[in-house]
């Protein structure tokens, strides 16, 4: 067995500066080595193959057809709508009925009953005859008075007098004719008289009263103002 004792070595003094020279010397170093490598392998020549012949490219020219114009799709045009054919309505002619014969119906004969005549009164006598044409003359009276007027003229010059006037009555009261019976002597009252008269309405007979025209006769008075029979 050997004993191998080492012993350091003795170390020779070195200060900062110069280790860091040496430090620095070594990484130099260790690139231009690299650095070399490198170019070394860039130099080297491409390896040369034999035996495999390359082929020639052939390059084909090939003409693309001309693009097709964008295809216009023409819009959908709406077809019109068939305009609908109504059917012209036919007149309707309504047949009127032919009315059928009405059966006449067969009146009686209407039985015309004869109007009895009427019953023939006998005539009133002549007393009771004149006892109604008194009446009916007071009547006539009372209607002359209301209807005489008395003149202006007259009432101005202050003139009186009496005028008998006679006059005819039909049945019915229609007047037939009238006049002066008895002049006063004055025209004026005269006329007035008659006047009064002619201007009346009077009323029918009376049943008691003949059947014929009579002749009646009254005396109209005037007198200014006033006027009396």
């Amino acid at each position: 067995m050997v004993n191998t004792r080492v012993s350091p070595l003795p170390v020779r003094g070195y200060s900062d500066s110069s280790f860091s020279r040496a430090v620095v010397l070594a990484v130099l170093t260790e690139g231009l080595i690299v650095a070399v490598i490198v170019v070394l392998g860039l130099m080297r020549p491409a390896p040369v193959t034999t035996g495999l012949r390359q082929k020639p490219l052939s390059v084909h020219l090939v003409t693309l057809p001309r693009p097709l114009p964008p295809q216009v799709i023409p819009k959908a045009v709406p077809a019109r709508p068939k305009p609908l054919l109504r059917p012209i309505p036919r007149p309707v002619i309504h047949h009127r009925p032919v009315p059928l014969p009405v059966p006449v119906k067969r009146m009686a004969p209407k039985v015309v009953r004869p109007v009895p005549p009427r019953p023939v009164l006998p005539p009133p006598s002549k007393a009771v005859a004149a006892q109604a044409v008194n009446r009916y003359a007071v009547e006539v009276r009372s209607r002359i008075e209301a209807g005489l007027i008395v003149p202006r003229r007259i009432a101005a010059l202050g003139i009186s007098g009496r005028t008998i006037v006679a006059f005819k009555l039909m049945p019915s009261g229609r007047l037939l004719w009238a006049r002066v019976a008895r002049s006063s002597g004055i025209t004026l009252i005269d006329r007035a008289s008659l006047a009064a008269v002619k201007s009346r309405i009077y009323p029918a007979f009376t049943r008691m009263m003949p059947d014929h025209a009579v002749v009646f006769r009254v005396s109209v008075g005037l007198n200014d103002h006033r006027n009396r029979f």
